[in-house]
């Protein structure tokens, strides 16, 4: 076991989980937390108060954003909601930092909804996702997300943007903050930063209007975490949501693959996704046999080494699985060679019509 997985195991676990010996051992991390935790409580205060200023733009905000580092579900979050404003006959743009991306210090469109200027490496892999599953839909990124709003409603004149990974953004005032919690991992250990998962206090979830709690497992016993929701935010409307298959296609020639065909295949599943336990999890739950698993840093860049790498796995292996925001990094005509094999999904939120109806409600 590497040091990375060594140490997301931990951060993911509950205290009582882990050996005394451990925790000494971790205890730096955790005075550096107590650091963390000033600066981050300062720095919400301040915001609060209005010594830190906090702007308006001209139309509806819409904040889609975590309280934990890692996965969530943001980005089929942002599509499913550009999507059904659309339907609404909304103009919309999203706002994005553009994480890892060469232009995210300064301002990039990546699509201005009918043409998409920008590759990964200067886009990001999700902003670059966004703008190929969202068509009609403007993608702008940068770090000042007042600066890539205003030049969205000069541009294009949204009348609802879609602020991707908002939570923290304080800066930019929004008229309704959605939280996505993984059921999978909730809080982890419960810790800030670095010794946790949590990139703010609990008492944040206090900011939240709207709750979702993604990656829904039917085993999962949510009562202990919807009462801890309801202890900060008692008013707060609570969702649940899954992820469903809309299909599978190859990375060569991106021909369709009819799922019920790989019913009992040995397939290989790769991801450079944030706690991606789940993906494998959809993959056995369409009745894949996973043999193996390669799971990379999120955001990781894809090289030929990896190319290399992923060769080996074919001596016992029908098929290598990934996510379409890995695949939008795999250009190299070296990946195209293998039997790649490319899952898109789709958010499904349960009680759809209430949400939607609380949605709208918020904007009205």
């Amino acid at each position: 076991m590497d040091i990375r997985t060594w140490y997301e195991r931990i951060i993911y676990s509950s205290p009582s989980e882990v050996s005394f010996a451990t925790r000494i051992f971790l205890s730096p991390l955790y005075f550096i937390s107590l650091i963390y935790r000033v600066f981050i409580t300062l720095r919400l205060s301040l915001y609060r108060i209005g010594m830190l200023p906090s702007h308006h733009l001209p139309c509806k905000v819409i904040s889609v954003g975590n309280i934990t580092v890692g996965g969530t579900g943001k980005t089929p979050t942002v599509i499913y909601l550009a999507h059904l404003l659309k339907d609404q006959g909304k103009k919309v743009a999203v706002l994005s930092r553009g994480y890892k991306g060469k232009r995210s210090k300064e301002m990039g469109v990546v699509s201005n909804g009918k043409e998409v200027f920008l590759e990964v490496p200067d886009a990001g892999d999700e902003p670059f996702l966004l703008s190929h599953s969202l068509p009609g839909v403007p993608v702008i990124i940068g770090k000042n997300r007042v600066r890539t709003g205003r030049y969205a409603l000069e541009h294009f004149s949204p009348e609802v943007v879609l602020l991707d990974d908002g939570f923290q953004y304080l800066k930019l005032k929004r008229d309704l903050d959605i939280l996505l919690i993984d059921l999978t991992s909730e809080f982890g250990n419960g810790y800030l930063l670095p010794r946790g998962v949590l990139r703010e206090p609990l008492s944040s979830l206090s900011r939240a209007h709207l709750f979702l709690l993604t990656k829904k497992m039917e085993t999962k016993d949510t009562e202990v975490l919807i009462r801890t929701i309801r202890w900060y935010t008692p008013d707060a409307e609570v969702f649940f949501a899954h992820y469903e298959v809309t299909r599978i296609f190859t990375l060569q020639k991106e021909e369709e693959i009819d799922p019920d065909s790989l019913r009992g295949k040995k397939v290989v599943a790769l991801s450079g996704v944030a706690n991606s336990s789940y993906f494998t999890h959809l993959l056995r739950e369409l009745g894949m046999a996973v043999v193996g698993e390669l799971r990379l840093p999120d955001h990781h860049h894809y090289t030929l080494k990896d190319a290399t790498t992923l060769s080996h796995y074919l001596t016992h292996t029908d098929f290598i699985i990934t996510t379409a925001k890995d695949w939008v990094k795999m250009g190299d005509q070296a990946f195209k060679k293998l039997p790649i094999l490319v899952v898109e999904i789709v958010l499904k939120i349960r009680d759809e019509s209430l949400f939607r109806n609380t949605l709208f409600k918020h904007l009205s």
